[in-house]
């Protein structure tokens, strides 16, 4: 896939349409970037490429696409964390052409309007600096609030990231968490339930790994063994990325479900249950809230 004209993210216009078209119109944001890989015969070296904050480049182009989309109408933006067509992106047939003039059109409104950079200076940003796609809500800031964000979480301790894990889970409805943590507990760092409804709950443990590197398929594997028989389903959160390996293990039928939580959602989590994000006319980091987790005088 290669676009003649503008930045590189431009190709993935009409992916992103045809995938929502095929998922039923509607879909989350990691069931458009599985689809594209998968039709488009992505390469791996690109989807586990990551950017200088440790993101999916791949993904990155792929939020950008879907950015410029919603710009000209052809998503709606309405329900975040959800990408749904329009009427007229449900129709919508986007060739090489249209595609740069959709996306030149809307640059340069936003030039006229924001005093923003130049067309060549945008291809330069996204393509080689790799900038973080804007999420649903933009900000002027948000690219360099990911990029923070990404460097505070990294930087906490590991008992750190395994408290504040736990903080998070228990705001999206885990409860009676608790922190283990324990040497020689195969990677277990924590358990919990979650409420299904008001008389069944699943009892879930979860692993916990602190660093830049990508989570291999080997450590999926022995994360399932270790929670087998003691729990009906495992969360591996990282601040790190994960293979597509360790995405097809994770998934496997006839296995206890692993849910995957990458740097990416990572944020994504955070920033939509406010948790160390203060919400202005930008995007604000609580430094305040993560001081906890961190080392001594960091």
């Amino acid at each position: 896939m290669v676009n003649p004209k503008g930045p590189k993210f431009v190709q993935y216009f009409q992916p992103v349409i045809d995938g929502l078209r095929d998922l039923g119109s509607s879909a989350k944001p990691r069931e458009v970037y599985t689809w594209i890989a998968e039709r488009l015969s992505i390469p791996k070296e690109e989807i586990e490429g990551t950017t200088k904050g440790g993101q999916s480049k791949f993904e990155n182009k792929v939020g950008w696409a879907r950015f410029y989309l919603a710009k000209g109408g052809l998503i709606d933006t309405e329900q975040r964390g959800v990408w749904v067509l329009t009427e007229k992106g449900r129709t919508a047939k986007l060739s090489d052409d249209d595609a740069y003039n959709l996306f030149k059109t809307i640059h340069d409104s936003f030039q006229r309007e924001d005093g923003e950079p130049g067309e060549a200076e945008t291809e330069n940003t996204v393509d080689e600096a790799d900038a973080s796609a804007p999420d649903e809500k933009t900000y002027l800031n948000q690219d360099s609030i990911q990029e923070e964000l990404v460097r505070i979480l990294r930087g906490v301790t590991d008992k750190g990231f395994e408290e504040l894990s736990a903080r998070l889970l228990r705001h999206i409805g885990f409860e009676n968490l608790k922190v283990t943590g324990q040497t020689g507990d195969h990677g277990i760092d924590g358990e919990g339930f979650l409420l299904i409804n008001r008389f069944v709950r699943i009892k879930v443990m979860f692993q916990c790994k602190r660093y830049t590197g990508t989570v291999q398929v080997k450590e999926i594997r022995d994360f399932r063994g270790a929670i087998q028989g003691r729990a009906e389903r495992g969360i591996f959160l990282t601040t790190g990325t994960f293979t597509k390996g360790a995405r097809e293990e994770a998934a496997r039928e006839n296995a206890t479900a692993i849910e995957l939580v990458d740097i990416d959602r990572l944020l994504e989590l955070l920033i939509e249950e406010s948790l160390g994000i203060r919400e202005t006319k930008a995007l604000t980091i609580d430094r305040d809230f993560f001081a906890p987790y961190q080392k001594a005088g960091q």
